[in-house]
């Protein structure tokens, strides 16, 4: 399969609404939110990323063999990692993020739990690893602010051939019953937790941004098309809300 139009225009609007938010302020944002993300994720969710996050951890342990090399793209806090080692410690975790202050508190949980993680501070959007380097990459709640397709090409390439792909975000709901409130309630959770924890004036501007870019997102289906127009095959989907929260595991083709 290839990338449809449809897609392509999609991609095209979106860096034309966002590219500056991506560029000047979410770096901001994660300078300002590494000790208290979990907590605004938990309030952006409704309670339940926690819980969800756990879901896709475990999916993700299934599909990986003991020692398995594995990437986590926009790593941030490491929670992806830090699940990934609780169920199995013989796996080799490589992390890369925009941010060195999401990083620095992803290594510090690490420590904490005496596991080692190798991360670097980098683009997702050109990683700097050689083809075919991992049997498994992950990306959580980060592909809203990323040009995705881009993103996704780097993913597969990096990926050993019949390496699994993993990917778990907070999706456009197929359902504009559950988009129309929920957009709603995620306007005000942004607003509510910046005021509380003391945000800085960057955070405080993207209030109504996390909503748009969702708005402008892709659906969980749409997403599933997507992942097979970069060359990904045999996807299997779980949705939470019709696409509140969405994780796709797929491979790519083995040789």
């Amino acid at each position: 399969m290839s990338i449809s139009e449809d897609m392509l225009k999609k991609e095209d609007l979106r860096s034309h609404l966002f590219s500056e938010t991506w560029r000047d302020l979410i770096p901001e944002v994660f300078r300002d939110v590494p000790t208290y993300y979990d907590k605004g994720n938990a309030v952006a969710s409704l309670g339940s990323c926690a819980r969800w996050s756990n879901t896709f951890a475990i999916a993700v342990s299934e599909h990986l063999p003991p020692g398995a090399k594995v990437l986590d793209v926009c790593s941030g806090t490491h929670d992806v990692p830090l699940r990934l080692l609780a169920f199995d410690p013989t796996l080799d975790v490589h992390t890369v993020d925009g941010s060195v202050h999401m990083t620095a508190e992803g290594q510090r949980r690490a420590r904490e739990r005496n596991l080692t993680i190798n991360a670097r501070v980098c683009d997702a959007h050109v990683l700097p690893f050689e083809d075919n380097s991992f049997d498994a990459v992950t990306l959580q709640f980060a592909s809203r602010h990323l040009e995705i397709i881009k993103t996704f090409k780097e993913i597969h390439r990096v990926l050993k051939p019949g390496g699994v792909f993993c990917h778990n975000d907070m999706l456009r709901p197929a359902s504009r019953i559950v988009e129309i409130p929920y957009l709603m309630y995620l306007r005000f959770s942004v607003w509510f937790t910046a005021k509380l924890f003391g945000s800085s004036p960057e955070s405080m501007k993207c209030v109504r941004y996390f909503a748009d870019a969702i708005h402008h997102f892709y659906k969980p289906r749409e997403m599933a098309a997507l992942l097979e127009g970069v060359g990904f095959v045999g996807i299997e989907t779980r949705d939470f809300m019709t696409g509140v929260m969405s994780y796709h595991i797929t491979r790519k083709p083995a040789r």
